[in-house]
């Protein structure tokens, strides 16, 4: 895998658009968080009442649902990169010349799946790092608190970063052509909102929650005011590993799909 990889780095090394979209992602996941923090800090009058109703969500024990919900905001970033790379793989041909020049077609995608991993671990460090910035020195420590209750939503995070990726990437290999993996990617996200809401609202058709990516979706709930939000916290629980079962057997099957369509399409 470590050669593999070394021929991915000399693909993407002096590639522009992947350092741009790269940096954007490492800073833009702190970037929303703190935007978000200073419009609370500076927006909201700091009454008793305000902060019953609002919460403390960038402290202790909170922080950990408030910054990977503001982090799965920008899902779309990470995904124009994998689209954008994996595409690059078509246009140049470049995927084609890696059978020749002795990879197997697993190979190759097998080194594009674990890309996908690292880039949604790196992620996942990225709000980690920016959980525990907030967390210590944007907040004080309360006595008697956690610090790691919560902290699950870091492996929430992960499984959601995974799911998008996974779509652009299934997309990608169908597709073959950038700007129109991302148009479907974009309309895709938007149409299973669309039908989410009118299967759960208007049909009272539950499962609509286990859709691709309401199902990871729904593993972090909005994380403002939550004392509005408190009687909807035990549907909630009872619905998680529920959700993380069904989100896994997502993954192996966009994982299998994908490779079954790479071995079997032309080159």
């Amino acid at each position: 895998m470590l050669s593999l990889l070394k021929v991915e780095w000399m693909k993407v090394k002096n590639y522009r658009t992947f350092w741009i979209l790269l940096a954007i992602t490492v800073v833009s996941i702190p970037g929303i968080s703190y935007m978000l923090y200073d419009i609370m800090d500076n927006s909201f009058p700091k009454s008793k009442g305000a902060t019953m109703i609002l919460g403390s969500p960038f402290a202790f024990p909170d922080v950990w649902q408030t910054v990977t919900w503001n982090s799965s905001l920008l899902f779309i970033i990470p995904a124009l990169l994998i689209i954008t790379l994996t595409t690059n793989e078509f246009t140049f041909k470049t995927h084609r010349q890696n059978v020749i020049d002795g990879w197997s077609r697993q190979q190759f995608i097998s080194v594009k799946l674990f890309e996908i991993v690292l880039l949604s671990v790196l992620c996942t460090i990225i709000v980690l790092l920016t959980v525990l910035g907030f967390g210590y020195f944007g907040n004080k420590v309360q006595a008697g608190i956690s610090v790691l209750q919560n902290s699950r939503f870091i492996l929430f995070y992960f499984v959601e970063m995974m799911t998008y990726s996974m779509i652009a990437f299934l997309l990608s290999i169908l597709i073959k052509r950038a700007g129109l993996s991302i148009g479907i990617f974009l309309i895709y996200m938007l149409v299973e909102q669309i039908a989410v809401g009118f299967l759960r609202v208007k049909l009272k058709f539950q499962g609509a929650n286990y859709l691709p990516e309401e199902v990871a979706d729904r593993l972090i709930p909005f994380p403002y005011a939550k004392a509005l939000l408190a009687r909807d916290t035990p549907q909630w629980e009872h619905l998680i590993p529920s959700l993380l079962i069904v989100a896994f057997l997502y993954l192996m099957l966009y994982g299998g799909f994908t490779a079954r369509r790479f071995l079997k399409s032309d080159l």
